[in-house]
């Protein structure tokens, strides 16, 4: 027989019920147990001999009452099961919820990245300045010739696109003034042609060289004379010297070619001319004389 303590607690069976009376009346079952030993004791003594022989022989080591009263505990276990005892049903807690306010777990710390400092900024120098490559040099302060062909220009800047101050003729001599410049392909310096023009003339040009520190002996120079010059005649001839400017004007004396002056007064014009008062180196010689005519210079100052 199956035993269900649920159902034998909830339905009112009768087996269970009449298990509870057992088992809470352990007194009474005893006393019905030895009265029930008494009345088959009284029955043993009426039985034939040959029964009580049997019953009480030498044998029997177990007392009959004891085996009664075991009978009457086993048959009602049998009956209704063991007595162990009922399991306790295990109680569940319930689950645990987290709160949203449960501290969270220290995390950790992240640590900083060092920052790698920036990388230093190579500084790029500026590309070196070309050297200024000179092929004739001249030196500040010192006097120069003009060689080139022509004359040469005198411009207010180191610039070709500059205003012109005046054309310095070949063999013209310029004190230097401050240079080498380079502009536009050309090598400048600044002189002055001490007639009172001070700027800019390209020295050169590739390996032309247009102004040359090699001042050497004194040349006539191919322009118009000025009062303090010394001048040579360069007419192939005689030049005549006259009293007063003028072709009309008495003849005083006739200079040689070659022939050196000092420029003393002028110029003068008359008659087409330019006219220059001339005085000899011994002062024999001293008047009026034509320094040239359609391009051809008579009187050439000596630089």
């Amino acid at each position: 027989m199956s035993r269900d303590p649920v159902s034998e607690s909830r339905s009112g069976n009768k087996t269970g019920h009449t298990c509870k009376k057992r088992r809470n009346k352990p007194l009474g079952r005893f006393q019905e147990a030895v009265s029930s030993d008494a009345a088959w004791r009284n029955e043993a003594a009426s039985a034939p001999p040959v029964a009580i022989r049997y019953r009480s022989g030498p044998s029997q080591k177990i007392p009959l009452g004891l085996l009664a009263i075991a009978l009457v505990w086993i048959g009602p276990i049998l009956a209704c099961g063991s007595f162990q005892p009922r399991p306790t049903p295990t109680r569940q807690l319930p689950a645990a919820v987290e709160s949203s306010n449960t501290p969270a777990p220290d995390q950790p710390v992240a640590t900083p990245v060092p920052t790698a400092p920036p990388a230093a900024t190579a500084t790029v120098p500026p590309p070196p300045t070309p050297t200024l490559v000179v092929p004739n040099p001249l030196t500040i302060g010192e006097q120069a010739r003009i060689v080139i062909p022509g004359g040469l220009n005198i411009r207010e800047q180191p610039s070709i696109g500059a205003p012109i101050l005046t054309l310095l003729a070949q063999g013209k001599r310029v004190l230097v003034l401050e240079g080498p410049n380079g502009s536009e392909g050309y090598i400048w310096w600044r002189v002055d042609d001490q007639q009172g023009n001070v700027g800019w003339a390209a020295g050169g040009q590739g390996d032309q060289v247009w102004i040359s520190p090699q001042v050497g002996d004194l040349r006539p120079v191919d322009r118009p004379p000025v009062i303090g010059d010394l001048v040579v005649v360069t007419l192939q001839g005689e030049l005549s010297v006259r009293s007063l400017p003028g072709v009309t004007s008495a003849i005083k004396s006739r200079a040689r070619t070659d022939q050196r002056f000092t420029v003393v007064a002028g110029p003068q014009a008359d008659g087409g001319y330019f006219w220059y008062q001339i005085r000899s180196e011994d002062g024999q010689v001293e008047g009026w004389a034509a320094d040239g005519s359609g391009g051809e210079r008579w009187l050439s100052p000596l630089e």
